[in-house]
């Protein structure tokens, strides 16, 4: 598909989060993008005091439900063509398989349905030894652009 057909270039969501920019809960928690493709993204949270709370001293559960949805968000909107509108998270599921600990976070996310009212994204939580610490799927609204 030409470039022009997407709604946001792969580089615009690139320059987005470049040098801690990014968005809300992103910002916040000091969120790093690392990789991003159409229907992919790749973040990184680094572990520290401002994440913590979480269970034998792991980040919090917020914080990582809060990775799921910047995750899938982001990697929606990587997938969205100039017909689509963003709309909002529609459902949130996360798993916590053990505890979140290390010092940092690899959120790996892909959409894998995209609809013309839903996309569904499913995010794989890592701790930087390679340990899967959480699974996530949420489903993100979209609509037609007018």
């Amino acid at each position: 598909m030409p470039e022009e057909d997407w709604l946001v270039s792969l580089d615009t969501i690139r320059r987005s989060y470049a040098g801690g920019q990014g968005q809300g809960d992103s910002r916040l928690f000091d969120v790093e993008l690392v990789d991003v493709g159409r229907g992919t993204t790749v973040f990184r949270l680094p572990i520290n005091e401002r994440v913590g709370g979480g269970v034998n001293g792991g980040v919090h559960g917020g914080v990582i439900a809060a990775l799921v949805d910047i995750g899938v968000v982001s990697a929606t909107l990587s997938a969205c063509t100039r017909a689509d509108q963003m709309r909002g998270t529609a459902e949130l599921n996360v798993s916590y398989l053990r505890p979140a600990q290390g010092e940092a976070l690899i959120v790996t996310t892909t959409i894998i349905k995209k609809g013309g009212s839903l996309a569904v994204g499913d995010v794989d939580v890592h701790n930087d030894r390679g340990v899967l610490v959480a699974k996530g799927r949420a489903t993100y609204a979209l609509g037609r652009a007018p």
